[in-house]
């Protein structure tokens, strides 16, 4: 259930810092900002963490169960001429206020138990009258948002206590340490007994730079996996110093800076494995160089990430904007105009792709499998959500509506109304 804000809101924006998701809106600098009479929050992409709630001075931030239903109308109508969520084709989106539980499907496996997974599973309960069974090759859920958001963003982890619920309900059955490839032959087919298969698998693979020496590079879903303590993650070699040299300037570049680069007073704020914590603790880089290709105003970062990354550890951080890599030596990064950046480290940020699903049509090109608002193309039965869907743009919030436009798509051919991909 998303949140929402409502007429009593004091618009002092304390809630708009510490949303983890950007979805509260008009923030300062914004048109609108301190011109109307209320903020509002996306329900498309609130991860329902509560995090406004528990900041705002006013107690206006409430969930929406919890809120008049003017007000949940506001807030998403608030929304409704803004531009499509990053990566989606959003042009028909709608609050989720369908309501199909007779004719639908019986029995759903959903594949992948990170935030796309949990959020079909969730529409498919409040959706359907269907059995879910819910599989992943991890002991847990939350995918990327317990191994992949950084230990120093605990708000945003909030939200894997609601991922369990939605994992314990009556109707999932959980099958953690499941490889679903050992539950049925990806051979076209629907398992025996199951209406319908959602993929929400993600794209695990990270892009490669294509250059001499790449393979000695330490690609950030390595060392993310790493510091969050992934199980199965491979060791990280010694941090040595002083400089490292990060390419890419999104998002998780800058999480790895700001994780590389925090001292010991920071690291004990985390949420670490110890041997984690003494690792960084010991580590010898005291400068980090953030290497983009593109110019700072097509930067992939947002602005609050920029700002954290600031006061964080700022002056220990150089960005390099239009820069090309060209070969890594081991003791520097070569750029395409010959000069060389010394560095003792090469990490790799930029960006991740999903990897083939047997049985399944797979876009090399995008890293998708082809699909039609989820509905897998030429596979009756089959359905993807999430990066694997979409390709690996969008943060966790992205993925609820995502959800929730696959499992409409399922409801409609499971009725016999709609048929696509077929």
């Amino acid at each position: 259930m998303s949140y929402a804000i409502s007429g009593e809101c004091c618009s002092d924006a304390s809630c708009v810092a510490v949303c983890p998701m950007n979805s509260i809106h008009p923030a300062p600098g914004e048109p609108g900002f301190g011109t109307g009479a209320s903020l509002f929050i996306d329900p498309r992409t609130c991860i329902d963490c509560g995090a406004c709630a528990d900041i705002c001075p006013v107690d206006a931030a409430k969930p929406s169960d919890r809120s008049v239903p003017e007000d949940v109308q506001r807030n998403a109508a608030h929304f409704a001429e803004r531009e499509p969520l990053e990566a989606m084709d959003l042009d028909s989106w709608e609050p989720p206020s369908y309501e199909v539980r007779g004719g639908g499907p019986r029995r759903v496996l959903v594949v992948g138990a990170g935030p796309a997974g949990i959020y079909t599973t969730r529409e498919l309960l409040l959706r359907t009258a269907a059995e879910v069974t819910l599989v992943d090759r991890l002991q847990h859920v939350g995918g990327l948002v317990r191994y992949g958001v950084a230990p120093d963003h605990p708000q945003t982890k909030q939200i894997i206590d609601t991922f369990e619920r939605i994992a314990a309900h009556r109707r999932v059955r959980w099958r953690p340490g499941t490889d679903a490839a050992a539950l049925h032959r990806y051979d076209g087919a629907l398992p025996a007994g199951y209406d319908a298969v959602v993929h929400a698998v993600g794209a695990r693979r990270s892009r490669q730079l294509g250059i001499a020496g790449e393979q000695a590079a330490i690609a950030a879903e390595d060392f993310v996996a790493w510091y969050n303590g992934r199980p199965g993650a491979a060791a990280l070699v010694d941090l040595a110093g002083p400089r490292a040299v990060i390419v890419g300037n999104g998002n998780v570049a800058l999480d790895v800076a700001r994780i590389l680069l925090s001292d010991e007073q920071r690291l004990r704020s985390m949420e670490l494995p110890s041997g984690v914590r003494a690792a960084l603790a010991a580590s010898g880089v005291k400068k980090v160089v953030l290497v983009g290709r593109r110019g700072p105003d097509e930067a992939a970062y947002t602005p609050s990430a920029l700002r954290e990354l600031q006061a964080a550890v700022g002056d220990r951080v150089e960005f390099r904007y239009h820069a090309r890599p060209a070969a890594w030596t081991g003791d520097g990064l070569v750029l395409d105009t010959g000069e060389t950046i010394a560095a003792s480290h090469l990490f790799t940020a930029i960006g991740f792709e999903g990897r083939p699903i047997d049985g399944l049509p797979f876009d090399a090109s995008r890293g998708i499998v082809p699909n039609v608002r989820g509905a897998v193309v030429d596979r009756p039965g089959h359905y993807v959500a999430g990066w694997i869907k979409r390709g690996a743009r969008g943060g966790i919030g992205v993925n609820k509506a995502c959800a929730q436009e696959t499992v409409r798509t399922l409801v409609s051919s499971a009725r016999g109304s709609a048929s696509p991909g077929s």
